[in-house]
């Protein structure tokens, strides 16, 4: 469930991208911390909507190109035989780092309710806490749930088309509200997982 079930297909598009960099040997880290640079500049376009709507218009490009360069950055590690555990801690680390900015910098911002960012980062971070955990635990790594990273950062680009457009930037209560609840079913389908493959073995 959710659109991590289409990354293979994302994969093979990108690969001329992953092959182009490969021959130049371009670093992997190039990837991980241009994604966290999207989200940082994501997150300052949030937080300065509130004085001016067009900030926005600069958030859907940003997390979605975050979420190709964090596609790619493992797809180049893996061919250039880069890819290690300490890569692997750079790029969940970085994740959580990115999300934490957006829905900081959404709480910050003076048009949505703080409480309401904070329960949304929260539930997210344990839902990635608990894909991580599933690996911790002798398994792969859970990504399965109804909001992982990709539908967090397609389901943010496409709503904050409405604010950019309308004006409404408070419309964004409605769409923390919807992250929680989105959250919270991951949280529970995520732990699902990790019982039944417990259980199995």
């Amino acid at each position: 469930m959710g659109i991590y079930t289409t990354k293979s297909k994302w994969q093979k598009a990108l690969q001329p991208i992953v092959n182009f960099c490969v021959a130049r040997r371009i670093h992997p880290n190039s990837f991980t911390y241009g994604a966290l640079v999207l989200s940082l500049i994501a997150a300052l376009a949030l937080y300065f909507a509130n004085a001016n709507k067009n900030w926005l218009w600069i958030v859907p490009p940003c997390v979605l190109i975050r979420l190709l360069l964090n596609l790619m950055d493992g797809q180049v590690a893996r061919a250039l035989n880069l890819a290690d555990d300490w890569g692997e801690v750079k790029n969940e680390f970085g994740d959580r780092i990115a999300d934490a900015l957006i829905f900081i910098a959404i709480g910050l911002s003076g048009y949505a309710k703080t409480g309401l960012a904070l329960v949304a980062l929260t539930l997210i971070l344990l839902a990635s806490y608990l894909g991580i955990l599933g690996k911790a635990l002798g398994g792969s790594r859970v990504y399965g749930g109804l909001f992982g990273k990709g539908d967090r950062m397609i389901s943010l680009a496409i709503f904050t088309l409405y604010p950019a457009w309308s004006g409404n930037v408070a419309s964004y209560d409605y769409y923390l509200i919807f992250a929680s609840l989105a959250a919270l079913v991951t949280i529970i389908q995520r732990l699902r997982i990790i019982y039944g493959n417990h259980h199995r073995a």
